[in-house]
């Protein structure tokens, strides 16, 4: 997983509200980065002259979510940690779904 501060915010981030805390609610918005990774896998695919390096950064980090998402379902992770999740994948949500 790319290192991303931790901002609480909810499985759709908007300012100030609070994060998910259980496991289902972390898990989708895992699958929604997971989704964000893909559209733009995918556009970069598409384009004219697809900048590789880029390309691959972008798979990187969806896999990462991958392991992440997988690690969440083998129920594995404490209470601390589905919460380090959540603050991570908010904050990487928003970086994604604002820059």
């Amino acid at each position: 997983m790319p290192d991303e501060s931790a901002n609480p915010a909810s499985s759709r981030p908007a300012g100030g509200e609070p994060q998910p805390s259980d496991a289902g609610a972390v898990q989708d918005l895992v699958r929604q980065v997971i989704a964000l990774y893909t559209e733009r896998i995918l556009a970069e695919r598409r384009s004219a002259d697809p900048d590789e390096a880029h390309l691959q950064e972008l798979m990187e980090g969806q896999r990462a979510c991958i392991a992440d998402q997988q690690r969440l379902r083998s129920a594995d992770l404490g209470p601390a940690e589905v919460e380090q999740v959540a603050a991570r994948y908010a904050a990487l949500y928003a970086r994604l779904t604002t820059g």
